[in-house]
Parts: structure tokens; sequence; C-alpha cells
């Protein structure tokens, strides 16, 4: 009877160390790397291309001083982001894009996504910049801010062509291929130039 209940005993302490033991390894299970990006900022570049771009245009519309639109960089962020361009998904962090979702890309190649992007974003972010403090100038210049505005508008559009075409590139059978090789032919923007073909352009259509 003696040897029942000890074994009984026995069975119960063994049971309750297993259980410990399970809700102990349970909660130091190491976080998986989907739960960590569950944490990261997210936010849609197309859409905010599209508002930068709206905001201004509206404010171009009622010059109010109140309603200037503020300056925002879309691929300068410190804090790891997730930015989503023509449905690639671009992380981002330091100011760096570091990685494209479903991708394989070598170091080389994401730096060399990082300088077209980042020189765009860093230019409408000045232009906006300089649109804004122009405003303000006692002997405004609106031919100024005109030729800003224009050169704001160009280098937004020109970041939504270089992303478009990006994304354009893994279309096919080897996408991270496709990507590594061809990213590199894909000149830097140039703005100032593309700002004087568009100048050039606009006083044609003046002239007819």
């Amino acid at each position: 009877m003696k040897s029942t209940k000890l074994s009984a005993l026995v069975f119960l302490v063994i049971t309750s160390l297993s259980c410990l033991s399970i809700h102990v390894l349970a909660q130091n299970k190491p976080t998986k790397p989907a739960d960590i990006f569950e944490n990261v900022d997210r936010l849609n570049g197309n859409d905010m291309i599209e508002r930068l771009a709206a905001q201004r245009s509206a404010y171009n519309k009622n010059r109010s001083k109140n309603s200037l639109p503020k300056a925002e960089y879309i691929i300068n962020r410190n804090n790891l982001t997730l930015v989503s361009f023509n449905g690639l998904d671009y992380y981002i962090k330091n100011n760096r894009v570091i990685g494209i979702q479903g991708l394989n890309l070598s170091d080389e190649v994401l730096n060399q996504i990082t300088d077209k992007l980042v020189l765009l974003d860093s230019i409408q972010f000045n232009q906006s910049e300089r649109s804004n403090t122009e405003h303000f100038n006692p002997n405004v210049d609106f031919q100024k801010i005109r030729n800003i505005d224009r050169q704001f508008m160009l280098t937004l559009k020109m970041l939504s062509s270089t992303v478009r075409d990006i994304a354009a590139l893994t279309k096919s059978e080897n996408p991270s291929l496709t990507v590594e090789t061809n990213v590199a032919k894909m000149r830097l923007p140039n703005i100032d130039k593309a700002a004087e073909k568009s100048n050039v352009q606009s006083l044609v259509l003046l002239s007819k």
C-alpha cells in the first residue's frame, strides 16, 4: 500500500516538473523573424509620392502661407521601415535599402538601388523646403518658386518611374538575377538636365 502511494507521489512530482519545464521553454523560445517584423514601420511609397505631389499642387492654387505643405522624406528612415513600391517591399534602415522582400540581392546591388532612390528622395525634400522658404522671402520671386516646384514635381515623377522600372525587372523567371544584372545599367537620374528639357518643351508649347 505504501509502495502504491509512493509511486503515485513520484508520478505526480515528475508530471508537475515536466509541465513547468514546458512552460518555461515556451516563455523563452527564440523570437521568429516574422515576430520581429510585426513591429516594423510600414508605409505605401506610391501613395506618399502621390500625396506630396497633390499637396503641392493644391497649395499652388490658393497660395496660403498657413497651408504650406511640409517637406517629407520617403526613403530617409532611421528606424527599420518597410516601404512598398509597385508591389515590392523595400526594407529601409539608416537611410539605406537593406533588402527587398522575396529577392536575394548582393550588397553591391542594394547600394546601387540606395544611391538612386536616396538621391531622388533628397532632391524632392530639398526642393520642397526651398519652395517653402522662398514664400517667406520679403522679395518673393514667384518665377523662382515655379521653377523649384517644377523640379520638385519632376523629381517625384522620376522616383516613381525608377521604382516602377525596378519592379518590372522582377517579372522574369529569375527575378533576383535579373535585378542583379540590370540595376547597374540604370543611370543615376539627372534632375537638372531633365528640368532643362522640360523648360524647353514648355517654351515650345507656348510658342505654338
